[in-house]
């Protein structure tokens, strides 16, 4: 019954998601678990941890982005948009492929050094609604929030 109310709880959190008003800026913060090896989303979540991992590509943005005084943390400003705009001093992500179920890649541009392409999961439903065709990030550093 407790794995029931936690599918339930994490299916419910995937409805709010993708039903509830979208935003057109979010503060997202990610914190690397030394004993994992891996980045996660900060975030509540009634699901197995893992689900939150950020992996193919988006941990390696994360290592670009993170610094050695942010103690495990990246706090990001992310906008995410449908047309392409300009956004000094932000990162471009644009869409390449997605599946509702299985995610989203996108190509990372305006970040020297760094080339390749990430993959974010379905949980990005929860947290964006759905996956824009393009996203803008920008590191926001502890004192500037």
């Amino acid at each position: 019954m407790k794995k029931i109310t936690s599918y339930a709880k994490v299916a419910s959190t995937f409805a709010k998601g993708i039903l509830g008003a979208r935003k057109k800026e979010y503060v997202l913060s990610f914190v690397y678990v030394p004993e994992d090896k891996l980045w996660y989303i900060d975030m509540p979540w009634e699901g197995d941890r893992y689900n939150l991992a950020m992996v193919a590509g988006s941990d390696k943005l994360l290592d670009r982005l993170s610094d050695e005084d942010s103690e495990n943390r990246v706090t990001l400003e992310v906008l995410p948009r449908e047309q392409q705009e300009e956004h000094p001093g932000y990162i471009e992500c644009v869409q390449t492929a997605y599946e509702l179920t299985k995610g989203s890649f996108y190509d990372v541009h305006g970040l020297e050094g760094f080339d390749r392409d990430i993959w974010i999961c379905p949980v990005t439903l929860c947290v964006l609604g759905h996956y824009p065709k393009y996203i803008y990030i920008k590191p926001v550093k502890e004192g500037d929030k």
